[in-house]
């Protein structure tokens, strides 16, 4: 099942995308759960990072849809952002917070129908592992892809990712276990690292993200070595 959200203030358009949701999920037998949301400030207060696509508003009074978005993507990096708008002009902002695609009001089922087959398309072909971390805040829905590395603080660790560091109780012992066959490997005993973000090694040190990771003498080899099978790939 597909969970979608509608965040709109206009009453008459969310109606009228529900509509344009029951009629795909007849037409192509797929099954949807549909969510409402009349103001920004509750969806995103109540944000629970469980969604796999959003049609935002962007003309709203308290929030205007790209603010939202904004702060949607520091609780949920992986979900399929559309916006809905009246003038081509705002969906140039939709690149700054990784949105999918816009739609152009009035709705109409012809468009409605390519840009949420598009979407099922691109859920179809990614990976859904994510992992769900409870911050201070709230709930916090990170892809391992977004992840550079993840730091032991005390009984915390920091997930540091390209969208900001987020602190949870944990241990790295669990977060390892559960990042299995995802390119990440200990360069120390308190770092976890993504291959992804390791641009060079040098000696006992290794450059993520733009930082300077200590490596242990213990885990060089291991380290340096899984660093050339995944450049090599």
């Amino acid at each position: 099942m597909i969970k979608i959200a509608i965040v709109d203030d206009e009453q008459d358009q969310s109606v009228h995308m529900q509509e344009l949701v029951n009629r795909y999920a007849s037409e192509h037998g797929v099954e949807f759960d549909v969510s409402v949301f009349d103001n920004p400030l509750t969806f995103l207060d109540s944000y629970n990072p469980s969604f796999d696509i959003i049609f935002m508003d962007v003309k709203m009074p308290e929030m205007n849809g790209i603010d939202a978005a904004r702060a949607l993507r520091r609780k949920d990096s992986r979900v399929l952002l559309y916006f809905i708008t009246t003038a081509r002009q705002y969906a140039l902002k939709g690149y700054e917070v990784e949105a999918l695609d816009y739609i152009i009001k009035p709705l109409e089922y012809k468009e409605f129908q390519l840009k949420i087959a598009r979407a099922i398309m691109k859920l179809d072909r990614e990976d859904h592992f994510s992992l769900l971390v409870k911050t201070e805040n709230g709930f916090v829905r990170l892809r391992p892809a977004d992840i550079t590395y993840i730091e032991v603080s005390g009984h915390f660790l920091i997930y540091h990712t390209v969208n900001g560091d987020y602190r949870v109780y944990g241990t790295l012992k669990s977060v390892e276990e559960k990042l299995d066959g995802k390119d990440f490997t200990r360069c120390n005993n308190y770092l976890l690292v993504n291959l992804k973000y390791v641009t060079g090694v040098n000696g006992l040190s290794a450059d993520v993200y733009g930082e300077s990771l200590q490596i242990s003498h213990p885990r060089r080899k291991a380290f340096s070595e899984a660093f050339l099978r995944y450049k090599g790939r």
